[in-house]
């Protein structure tokens, strides 16, 4: 009973974590106006990476190494995603973003093989595949032209997020999530205010409100979802992990609708029954014992 309790949990606290990083999608946008590229991923990554090494002064005696290794690792693949990211919806739009940072999920049972050495179910690949198009049927409309400089900086974020899913649920098994998390992020924010420093003057000028952005992309849309991520990993299998948080891509668009003014479609209304058919496929299918099995894998 315990165990279903958890992985119900698991399931909740990856939608979560979806939300929570789509809703950062359109700040992301709005705040590169204000803020220098690195200076905005300085300061969101900078304060996140800070407040859980302050929360977890206490732990830090409970480091190991293996555990420090595993961190530091998913915290440089953690920069990779929101520097290619920010860097794309400088030149692309940020729906057609959302989208494309949405399709590592295809780089996932493929970055499984190579970091596992284990070969996915069919159905994971079918349900990858109908997620993928579930997306492109809400973030896609026809009228983008062909594929630009910003399409491909956010495609190298999306395998990068690919890499960093399925490195984490490896990890996030048999560790403790605050404290890999605090390290994954004290090591993002370190990287990224030493990248700032080095690339981009100090931002001058700025009014107190101009922080609110950097403050909700750090609490909201940092520390919140990768707490309920790796959590949600410790208790959900990788590809149906993958799944869930290709949810963000659902959220990054009402995250548009209701902040950049998008209007909402029979493509968005289509699509997001799609992505939530590949998720049953994905968990409603096989044997209840299978499914309920913590840290099974794809």
């Amino acid at each position: 009973m315990n165990r279903d309790k958890n992985y119900l949990l698991g399931i909740a606290a990856l939608f979560v974590a979806a939300m929570s990083w789509g809703s950062g999608h359109a700040f992301v946008t709005s705040n590169l106006g204000v803020f220098p590229l690195t200076w905005l991923l300085a300061f969101r990554l900078g304060i996140a990476g800070l407040l859980l090494a302050v929360l977890g002064f206490s732990k830090w005696r409970k480091v190991t190494r293996p555990l420090l290794k595993q961190g530091i690792c998913m915290g440089v693949m953690m920069y990779g995603i929101y520097f290619f990211f920010a860097q794309g919806v400088r030149f692309t739009a940020t729906s057609r973003a959302s989208f494309i940072v949405g399709a590592y999920i295809i780089f996932v049972p493929f970055v499984y093989m190579l970091i596992r050495r284990k070969m996915p179910r069919g159905r994971d690949f079918i349900a990858t595949a109908l997620c993928l198009l579930g997306l492109a049927l809400i973030l896609l409309d026809g009228t983008s032209g062909g594929i630009n400089r910003g399409d491909f900086l956010v495609a190298v974020a999306a395998l990068f997020y690919a890499f960093h899913v399925v490195y984490s649920a490896m990890n996030a098994k048999n560790a403790d999530t605050f404290l890999l998390n605090m390290i994954q992020l004290g090591t993002c924010g370190i990287l990224a205010v030493v990248i700032a420093l080095c690339s981009a003057p100090f931002p001058v000028g700025l009014s107190a409100s101009d922080f609110s952005g950097p403050l909700y992309l750090a609490l909201i849309a940092t520390v919140l979802p990768y707490m309920c991520s790796l959590f949600g990993q410790k208790y959900v299998r990788t590809t149906t992990s993958a799944i869930i948080l290709s949810f963000e891509s659902v959220f990054g668009c009402v995250s548009a609708i209701l902040l950049l003014g998008d209007t909402i479609s029979l493509n968005f209304v289509t699509g997001a029954c799609v992505v939530l058919l590949s998720f049953f496929i994905v968990e409603g299918t096989g044997p209840k014992k299978n499914r309920d099995k913590v840290g099974l894998g794809m």
